[in-house]
């Protein structure tokens, strides 16, 4: 039985033949120097976020997120988090590839490959109380 360990994660070169499943593992987006990337993919991703707060973008629209939320994005929409206001914690999952897709993040641009800061901030006052 596999065990993925802390800064690794699952995916086609590493994962068992019988996992269904196209990639998985964590992330963080900490207060103190996050960096992400605009991207998109050729599957459906999840994220289960387990820890913080912040502003993410999917195709276009902004919303909050919050520990307990999951965010389902579409194959080919692109997403990226916008703002934090605590160190968000969470798993990733690419639910499985059409054929011939591509693992991972993929990009419209050089600019969005390069990734970005992202910036903490004050958690604003419309901040919902559980829920984005």
């Amino acid at each position: 039985m596999p065990v993925i360990e802390p800064g690794s994660w699952l995916n086609p070169e590493n994962r068992p033949d019988w996992a269904e499943i196209a990639t998985i593992g964590r992330f963080a987006i900490t207060v103190d120097g996050g960096r992400f990337d605009r991207h998109f993919h050729d599957d459906h991703e999840v994220w289960f976020l387990w820890e913080g707060k912040a502003k993410i973008l999917i195709e276009g629209e902004e919303r909050y997120v919050q520990a307990g939320d999951i965010v389902l994005t579409r194959a080919g929409d692109t997403h990226d988090f916008v703002e934090v206001y605590e160190t968000v914690r969470g798993f990733f999952t690419e639910t499985g590839h059409p054929s011939g897709g591509r693992t991972g993040h993929l990009h419209h641009t050089e600019t969005d490959a390069a990734g970005h800061a992202v910036p903490a901030a004050a958690l604003p006052a419309d901040f919902p109380a559980y829920g984005g």
